[in-house]
């Protein structure tokens, strides 16, 4: 019984340590956002530091990770600084139904708001189609403006900074 505890013990360390060992890589390639209180989940400006993603603009991946060393979910953005506009170009996650998407979307409001945007944009892809329903309520729950005609649809989010 004992060689049982120890054994559950040493896979709560490796997992402990998987994730802190992951955290800590990311730092270091870009921008953390967001860590759970728990350690369960974090979220990060992928390979991207927020003064390099404010200033230059381009294609970002944000990802979402728990515990595992892939993500679980992730978002690629595009800065536009001229027009002060980020657009949500793909938005794809490995599970559904857990949250997760109003916990990275939620950060990438807050990302936004935090280097002065004015809005956000997107397209709804036909690709998505079978989920309009779900995005709908994801993107109307923080206050996007969405719009869906036949199988395509744009978001869009004026942002309370650009008062």
């Amino acid at each position: 019984m004992a060689k049982k505890l120890f054994s559950s013990s040493r896979l709560f360390v490796t997992r402990r340590q998987l994730f802190e060992d992951n955290l800590a890589y990311e730092g270091k390639q870009g921008t953390i956002l967001k860590v759970d209180s728990n350690r369960e989940w974090f979220v990060t400006l992928a390979d991207h530091k927020i003064e390099d993603f404010k200033e230059f603009g381009g294609a970002m991946v944000i990802l979402f990770q728990k515990k595992a060393s892939t993500s679980i979910a992730r978002m690629r953005l595009v800065i536009d600084p001229k027009k002060s506009e980020l657009f949500i170009g793909d938005f794809e996650s490995d599970v559904e139904n857990k949250g997760y998407g109003f916990i990275l979307l939620r950060n990438v409001i807050e990302l936004a708001e935090t280097i002065g945007l004015k809005r956000i944009k997107g397209n709804l892809s036909a690709v998505d189609s079978e989920h309009f329903d779900k995005l709908y309520y994801l993107y109307s729950k923080y206050g996007f403006k969405v719009n869906i005609s036949g199988e395509s649809g744009t978001i869009l989010l004026n942002l309370h900074s650009s008062s």
